[in-house]
């Protein structure tokens, strides 16, 4: 009996001393990183809003922490490249994901991925927005959405809207529009979401579905005229045009965003101290300004159990679009 006590008793201090291990361990983590340098991966090209957010970030970062901040550039299969090198790095912060809206839309269109888009990564912010919308040209005889649907139903599959590519978040705006008001509608996609827009503007097609940051220069310019955008609210970069909701068609939500993941497992001081440092920055003036100035909206404070569930949410309601829309990856 007396042994057995012993050895409880041991087994209880092993248990309390190792706890208060891994508590000091935790807390010293936090306190202390970083340690060394940083780097923040980016799945596309350099020169697009998701590359340059990345950057801007991270002279900040840099500045605030004391480590160097590199951006690499890992392009490929719309952001899966730069994405799986992330999920197989260690989770301890000096390895991190400039995300976009592709991370989700890939895990809802391709059978087979290299990761789990939300179990192998852990979601810390989100950074920016920019809601899609759609345009036509500005002498075209379609006024507005009520005009575009009417045409589409007397012309099944007659009226075309471009987009930046199949399986883009545009082009799923674009089939998401068609199933909820019962139209069929005709998909061309081109490489860009500028060369869709002068696609309208040259007459090549009837309508396309872009980023606001796309369109917004030829609205300007008075080349195209924007019918609906695809947010809760109306945009502060074009106030005057109506939402979906407003024009009565209910739950039409589509936008780019771009976001900061981890590898899964991040010890939570650390994503914490992330996911503050962020914020922080991105409720900057100067910050807000220079993303504002990329045509997104800066958003700041989203914690990280929200982003996560938006991550679930949004790839479970477009793979129902992509099904319903027989959509296949290229």
């Amino acid at each position: 009996m007396e042994v057995t006590m012993f050895k409880t008793y041991c087994l209880t201090a092993v248990f309390y001393v190792c706890t208060l291990l891994q508590i000091s361990g935790t807390a010293l983590a936090q306190e202390t990183y970083p340690t060394k340098p940083i780097k923040i991966v980016v799945g596309f090209g350099a020169g697009g809003i998701t590359d340059v957010m990345a950057r801007v970030l991270a002279i900040e970062l840099q500045k605030t922490w004391g480590q160097p901040v590199q951006v690499e550039n890992r392009a490929g299969a719309a952001g899966v490249i730069g994405a799986e090198s992330v999920a197989r790095a260690a989770p301890d912060g000096y390895t991190l994901l400039m995300a976009a809206t592709s991370h989700t839309i890939t895990a809802a269109m391709r059978e087979q991925m290299p990761y789990d888009a939300v179990k192998d990564f852990t979601a810390l912010t989100l950074l920016a927005s920019a809601p899609n919308m759609l345009v036509v040209r500005t002498d075209s005889s379609i006024k507005n959405l009520s005009d575009y649907l009417t045409a589409a139903k007397a012309r099944p599959g007659e009226i075309s809207y471009a987009t930046s590519g199949i399986g883009t978040t545009v082009h799923i705006a674009g089939e998401r529009l068609a199933q909820q008001v019962g139209v069929k509608l005709n998909h061309i996609p081109y490489k860009s979401s500028s060369q869709s827009v002068e696609a309208v503007i040259a007459g090549h097609v009837v309508s396309s579905w872009s980023s606001v940051n796309s369109a917004l220069p030829h609205i300007n310019s008075g080349r195209v005229r924007a019918i609906g955008v695809a947010s809760e609210k109306r945009s502060s970069f074009v106030p005057e045009v109506p939402t979906f909701g407003e024009l009565g068609v209910k739950d039409m939500l589509s936008d780019t965003w771009i976001a900061m993941l981890a590898p899964a497992n991040l010890p939570l001081p650390v994503a914490a101290k992330i996911n503050a440092e962020l914020a922080r920055l991105v409720a900057r003036p100067d910050i807000r300004d220079k993303i504002l100035g990329l045509g997104a909206q800066p958003i700041s404070g989203v914690e990280m159990a929200s982003f996560a569930t938006l991550l679930r949410n949004e790839i479970d309601g477009y793979a129902r679009v992509i099904k319903a829309g027989n959509i296949k990856a290229e």
